[in-house]
């Protein structure tokens, strides 16, 4: 506890390590974020809404990471988009729905990999192919026939190797031989 105002943060940071509830609650402000950041470690959940709106980006990773889901939503809208990747990982499904339009891919791919099949849909029309890719990957095989005419080869293979069988025929002749040769496989 004797170290809680010390005039250097490295040993703030450290000793934010090893003190009770009462005295970690005091660095919760403190001006340098390694210090909060490591506050942000050994808070309880609870209280780790104290630091949500931290002005440093890792203290709301660290946060992120540790909150209680049902406290998340508060920063579905973080202004650092990895803040928002950290949610979409950890936040419940219902609330993915917020996320998908995004201005970040990343942000956007994680919600493809998690959200509820109703939205795959509209995440697989993205502009991004990353997130193409995540929504096709886990949208029933029945709604695969409208992306076998994807720019991204990777989602055509995707789509040839799901598809139902009569969708086929535009796949065998695709320009990219793996994708024609995996339609030519199944087809036969």
């Amino acid at each position: 506890g004797q170290y809680i105002d010390h005039p250097y943060f490295e040993v703030r940071a450290v000793a934010a390590k090893y003190l009770d509830l009462f005295q970690l609650n005091r660095l919760i402000h403190d001006p340098d974020e390694t210090v909060r950041a490591s506050v942000a470690l050994r808070l309880p959940p609870k209280l780790l809404t104290k630091l949500i709106r931290d002005p440093d980006r890792e203290v709301r990773v660290r946060v992120a990471t540790r909150l209680e889901q049902q406290d998340l939503s508060a920063m579905l809208h973080d202004p650092d988009y990895y803040v928002r990747v950290v949610v979409a990982r950890r936040v419940a499904p219902g609330m993915l729905f917020h996320l998908v339009r995004d201005p970040d891919s990343s942000v956007r791919r994680e919600v493809a990999a998690r959200i509820g099949d109703e939205w795959l849909p509209m995440l697989a029309n993205d502009s991004e192919e990353e997130v193409r890719l995540a929504a096709i990957r886990r949208m029933p095989a029945g709604l695969l026939a409208p992306f076998r005419f994807d720019h991204d080869w990777r989602v055509r293979f995707e789509v040839a190797q799901r598809v139902p069988v009569e969708h086929l025929a535009d796949l065998a002749k695709d320009e990219d031989e793996v994708v024609a040769a995996i339609a030519r496989d199944r087809m036969n």
